[in-house]
């Protein structure tokens, strides 16, 4: 018997609502409140919609006094780029085999593969802007 979601309907269609009113939001920008509390040095993960249904996972990295947005999934075999304290205060590190990146273009400093994926992000008074 095919799951069901509270409303009746069945529950794939509202998974693919979901994916399609997320899509909408591709290109555009986010705003994330809360960022003036981001430490300089200090990295936040942060979901951006329903990971599980198409949504998007960064960590925000303050930088320099700038604030930077990284994709999680990092680009080697698919760990998760963390969240916390920056190595040596400048970058963002996936644990699985300890590759690092820089959060201002997602180059690799240690480790072998491609870069990881970096957003856009502006700062406002209201929190930071992240198009996706």
């Amino acid at each position: 018997m095919a799951r069901r979601h509270a409303t009746g309907a069945p529950a794939h269609y509202h998974l693919a609502m979901l994916k399609r009113l997320l899509g909408m939001f591709r290109g555009r920008p986010v705003l994330i409140p809360g960022t003036d509390e981001l430490a300089e040095g200090e990295a936040r993960k942060v979901d951006i919609g329903d990971v599980g249904a198409g949504g998007t996972q960064i960590v925000l990295c303050r930088l320099d006094g700038q604030v930077y947005a990284v994709d999680t999934l990092c680009p080697h075999e698919g760990g998760r780029i963390q969240p916390g304290p920056l190595v040596d205060g400048k970058f963002v590190t996936c644990p699985l085999h300890n590759y690092t990146f820089d959060p201002r273009d997602g180059s690799v400093v240690r480790g072998s593969c491609k870069r990881a994926k970096t957003y856009r992000a502006r700062e406002r008074a209201e929190g930071c802007e992240v198009w996706l």
